[in-house]
């Protein structure tokens, strides 16, 4: 075999060579920020979980509280020992990616994320005060509006477009007497959490499905990611059968909602303390009825619910005139029309809602939503579902008689006790009410992290 031999001169030019070359990019590099703030997130989630179920001893330790608790498990028996007396931490991770594909304003993808921190005490087992609970929590959005950035829609395509701030959303006591047919509760809340909620439709990505107000009426209203100072009651004369009503805050974060008389936004800065009450600002009335049937056995809700904004609102259609109030109306059927065995686990749910509010002083006077799930489909646990969505302009709005329609297709499936996917498709009909853009293509994928 022959035999090389390099002088030191030779040697070292192929060491400065060697030197001088490229060094290799870093993983993932290649990989957009956008795309990266998603993917890492799902990889540390997978390793932890296969981690636990390639451990025998652990996941011997850990599957009860696993499954109860999320991906922090039990704190070494720290939380449920917690749990028995009445303290309950919660908390969660949403990241999404979504992308326009095609039409709307322009194409191009966004990344998104919402953390929520979540204590609940009953009172009773911590401290012998029969039917009381208390609620603090917080959410913290990130991320860019592709809505505004790339589609242009006024429905908002995803849910968890909001301002990047933290905030404090809940801090609320519930007492419940009477066997609990009659409660009170008091402080801080989110209005969306009560009133007009459609279970069926809370899978759903798009905000048109989300809380029962129209999307522009320019009504300062206490839903994501905002709570109000109020007072809640309700009551339950018979079971399934209640009636209840809200008052809350006329302007509860003043940097997210302009003052309807002047249209003029305040200098809160959007932390959820933002706790003056002011005459000026009016008052929010929230009221409403209905049938709900809970259970494993084909639950379902009947509802019907009406707003009233008691500030002055501008008119749209006689400017410079200033109308007395404003308010919205909304109906609610949603109910489980089929399952299989009796069982809760595998069934079919539909969902219609309706909203109207006066076209005098909003852009947006009519929507109507409708859609189907089915759950159990492959694995115990998952939602494919198909909905659709019509919100109509007011003829005194800028656009006319315009209206912006979309439907979504998708699919939100658990991979771990503590993860589940999303994939979601959405078809965007003249978004923001306006010929101006194309139909608009909307496809994403979300995580959710629970801990």
């Amino acid at each position: 075999m022959a035999c090389v031999i390099l002088e030191p001169k030779a040697l070292r030019s192929i060491i400065a060579l060697l030197t001088q070359a490229k060094k290799p990019e870093p993983p993932m590099s290649h990989v957009p920020c956008s795309l990266r703030a998603l993917i890492l997130p799902l990889c540390f989630s997978t390793l932890v979980g296969a981690f636990t179920a390639l451990s025998p001893s652990l996941q011997a330790q850990t599957d009860a509280p696993s499954d109860r608790f999320g991906l922090t498990g039990d704190w070494g028996g720290h939380r449920s020992s917690l749990t028995k007396q009445g303290v309950d931490f919660y908390g969660s991770y949403a990241g999404e990616w979504f992308g326009v594909a095609r039409g709307g304003k322009s194409t191009g993808s966004v990344v998104d994320g919402l953390l929520k921190l979540q204590l609940d005490l009953r009172m009773e087992p911590l401290i012998g005060w029969e039917g009381a609970s208390f609620r603090m929590s917080f959410l913290a959005p990130q991320g860019t509006s592709g809505s505004v950035r790339h589609a242009g829609d006024l429905s908002v395509f995803s849910n968890l477009d909001a301002y990047d701030t933290f905030r404090l959303v809940d801090l609320w006591l519930e007492q419940r007497v009477l066997e609990n047919k009659l409660s009170i509760k008091v402080g801080q809340m989110r209005v969306d959490d009560e009133f007009g909620v459609t279970n069926s439709a809370a899978m759903f990505v798009n905000s048109s499905f989300g809380v029962p107000n129209l999307a522009v009426t320019r009504m300062p209203y206490a839903s994501y990611p905002i709570g109000a100072l109020g007072v809640r009651g309700r009551v339950e004369p018979v079971s399934g059968f209640y009636a209840q009503i809200g008052l809350y805050d006329g302007n509860p974060s003043s940097g997210d909602y302009a003052d309807p008389t002047t249209g003029l936004a305040g200098g809160s800065k959007r932390h959820g303390t933002d706790w003056a009450l002011r005459h000026s600002e009016g008052a929010l009335w929230a009221a409403e009825v209905g049938y709900e049937r809970s259970g494993d056995s084909y639950p379902g809700a009947v509802r019907f619910g009406f707003m009233h904004h008691t500030d002055g609102f501008q008119s749209i259609s006689v400017p410079g005139r200033i109308d007395g109030s404003n308010r919205v109306g909304y109906f609610v059927l949603d109910q489980t029309v089929w399952q299989k065995s009796g069982s809760a686990k595998e069934g079919i749910s539909l969902f219609l809602r309706g909203v109207t509010a006066p076209e005098s002083r909003n852009e947006m006077s009519r929507s109507f939503q409708a859609g189907v799930n089915y759950s159990g489909l492959t694995v115990e646990g998952d939602q494919l579902g198909l909905a659709y969505a019509r919100n109509r302009m007011s003829r005194f709005s800028d656009v006319g008689n315009e209206r912006e329609a979309l439907v979504e297709l998708s699919y939100q499936v658990p991979i771990m006790s503590y993860l589940k996917l999303q994939p979601d498709l959405q078809w965007i009909s003249r978004p923001g009410a306006s010929r101006e853009f194309d139909n608009a293509w909307v496809i994403g994928l979300r995580a959710i992290v629970e801990f």
